[in-house]
């Protein structure tokens, strides 16, 4: 028996290549929507299981989408006293619900850099200061950063010897900087300030920019009674580059914590000093913000960044 074998041509090949790319084309939405869904799950779950630890004092996972009010989903902190919806996020100013990290059903907050701020009313058990052990964790899509540029904390600034610098994360640019990249972070935990790497010294590809999100993490722990003082960046340390100490008031204030600003000291009698007055506004997006009554392990952030993460 003879077969006779046949031999595609060019065209038909460059012809099967294109349909093959057009199913391509077509499927790929799907399965990126897919795969998109499936990693809210996953940072759902996640998020829950945070919500049950006994030292999550504060869990808003911006998953409200709607209102002026961000739930606090910690429930399962053992404080005395503890309640969790003392420590809602407040949204102050001009506000924007928006879409969050990776998925349409994902959620974030839109902040104009000009008067919107996220405030928590409670204070008990946030009221940290340099002797104590604690981890902060938000993630944050910058559309611009300037210097002084407030990410979050509770204090009132002003200067060396009256002001309270009691927690705070805030952008200081080496130069007045529209442009990303160009400066550092510093953070204030009573006298000690210190200056992390310049943002261009992050790893290749992972510094600052207004296309991604990024996951900051502040931790402070006790170690043979030395206070130690953590940033993470994208579940990475961070080296730092200068440490001062300062004279700030140390003991501890009744300022509120601020997501999104700087609290200045007000010493103006027509002005509520427990209010402070906010300044130096981010503008950018927010989209988690944890606060633990404890020190997380290296791990522990690494997993949180991990299990957060957009692209991974």
């Amino acid at each position: 028996m003879i077969y006779n074998r046949r031999h595609f041509t060019i065209i038909e090949l460059l012809f099967a290549i294109g349909i093959i790319a057009i199913l391509s084309a077509m499927l790929m939405p799907a399965f990126n929507e897919s795969r998109a869904k499936a990693r809210y799950v996953r940072w759902l779950h996640f998020n829950k299981q945070c919500s049950t630890d006994p030292t999550c004092v504060v869990n808003l996972n911006f998953q409200d989408g709607e209102g002026d009010i961000i739930k606090n989903s910690a429930k399962g902190h053992e404080g005395e006293n503890f309640n969790a919806d003392n420590y809602n996020g407040n949204i102050k100013g001009d506000y924007k619900w928006t879409r969050g990290r990776w998925w349409k059903g994902k959620r974030a907050i839109q902040l104009d850099g000009v008067s919107t701020y996220i405030e928590i009313p409670g204070n008990e058990h946030i009221n940290f200061d340099g002797s104590d052990n604690f981890t902060i964790i938000i993630w944050v899509k910058f559309d611009s950063l300037d210097n002084w540029d407030g990410i979050f904390g509770k204090c009132y600034m002003r200067n060396s010897t009256s002001g309270f610098a009691q927690y705070a994360v805030y952008y200081k640019g080496t130069k007045a900087s529209h442009k990303l990249a160009a400066g550092q972070f510093e953070l204030d935990i009573g006298n000690e300030s210190v200056d992390f790497d310049d943002v261009n010294a992050f790893s290749p590809g992972g510094y600052v920019n207004s296309l991604n999100w990024f996951q900051l993490v502040l931790r402070n722990r006790m170690v043979n009674d030395k206070q130690e003082v953590h940033l993470f960046l994208n579940g990475t340390k961070l080296e730092s580059d200068h440490v001062s100490t300062k004279g700030f008031k140390t003991y501890k204030c009744e300022a509120r914590l601020a997501i999104g600003c700087i609290r200045w000291l007000v010493l103006d009698n027509n002005d509520n000093t427990n209010n402070g007055k906010p300044g130096n506004f981010l503008k950018g997006k927010v989209d988690e913000f944890l606060i633990y009554s404890r020190d997380l392990s290296d791990n522990e952030i690494k997993g949180h960044y991990t299990m957060g993460a957009e692209h991974l």
